[in-house]
C-alpha cells in the first residue's frame, strides 16, 4: 500500500514514453501514476500494479457512478491489458515516435480548467476600476462541458465547479453593466457592486480548483 516507488515510477514513465496507456497521447509531466486495483481494493503499489494515465483519463476511471451508471466502468483487467498493449507497442515499434503517430502534447480539458480557475483568482486580486474591468474567463468551462469532461466527474466536484461558474456568470454580468451604463450618477453605485460581487466569487473559484487538483491526484 501507500505510495509507489521513485524507481518503478520512472521505469513505468520511460517505458511509456510519457504517453496515456489508454489514450495514448503526450502528455509530459501532466500524467498520473494510477492504481488497476485500486488501494481501497487492497490494490499493492507496485510495477505491476501500476498504469500511467493522463488527467482526463484518470477522471474517466475514478468518476463512474454506480448508483447512477452511465456508460462502461474501467475494470482492473481491462486497464492491465491497456498498459500491457501500450507499452508492448513502445517497445517493438519505437518508429511511430518518429514518424509522429502519437499526439503531441495539448493540454487537455481538465488541465486548462485548472488554468482558467487559476486565472479567475488573478482577477480578484486586481479590483475593478472604471475603464480598468477585467471580465473573468469562462471559456475552458464550457470546452469543458462541451467534451463531457465535466459529466464524468463526482457529483460533489461538479457542483463545487458549476457554483464558481454560476457566481462568475453574476459578476461578469455586473461588470458588463457597469461599462455599459449610461447614467453617471449610477456609476458609483454599480462600481460598489462589483466590489462586492468579486468577493462572492472569491471562495467559490478557489474551493473549485483545490477540489479539482485533489481529485486528480487521487483514487477517490
Amino acid at each position: 500500500m501507500g505510495e509507489f516507488k521513485d524507481k518503478d515510477v520512472e521505469k513505468l514513465l520511460v517505458a511509456c514514453h510519457r504517453c496515456c496507456c489508454v489514450c495514448h497521447r503526450f502528455c509530459g509531466v501532466k500524467m498520473e501514476i494510477d492504481h488497476i486495483i485500486p488501494q481501497a481494493d487492497k490494490g499493492p503499489s507496485t510495477y505491476e500494479n501500476a498504469i500511467p494515465v493522463c488527467f482526463e483519463c484518470h477522471a474517466e476511471i475514478h468518476s463512474y457512478n454506480t448508483n447512477h451508471p452511465r456508460g462502461k466502468k474501467f475494470q482492473s483487467g481491462e486497464l492491465r491489458a491497456h498498459r500491457d498493449q501500450w507499452l508492448s507497442i513502445c517497445k517493438e515499434h519505437p518508429e511511430i515516435f518518429r514518424r509522429g503517430s502519437v499526439a503531441r502534447a495539448e493540454v487537455g480539458p481538465l488541465q486548462s480548467l485548472i488554468d482558467e480557475l487559476e486565472f479567475n483568482e488573478a482577477v480578484i486580486t486586481a479590483p475593478p476600476e472604471l475603464g480598468q474591468l477585467c471580465l473573468f474567463k469562462e471559456r475552458q468551462f464550457l470546452e469543458a462541458m462541451r467534451t463531457g469532461s465535466i459529466a464524468v466527474l463526482q457529483e460533489e466536484l461538479k457542483r463545487s465547479i458549476y457554483e464558481a461558474y454560476v457566481y462568475i456568470g453574476k459578476s461578469n454580468f455586473r461588470m458588463n453593466s457597469l461599462v455599459n451604463q449610461q447614467e453617471p450618477s449610477m456609476v458609483n453605485e454599480m462600481l460598489q457592486q462589483a466590489h462586492q460581487s468579486l468577493s462572492k466569487v472569491k471562495q467559490p473559484i478557489q474551493n473549485a480548483k483545490q477540489e479539482l487538483l485533489k481529485f486528480l491526484s487521487s483514487e477517490s
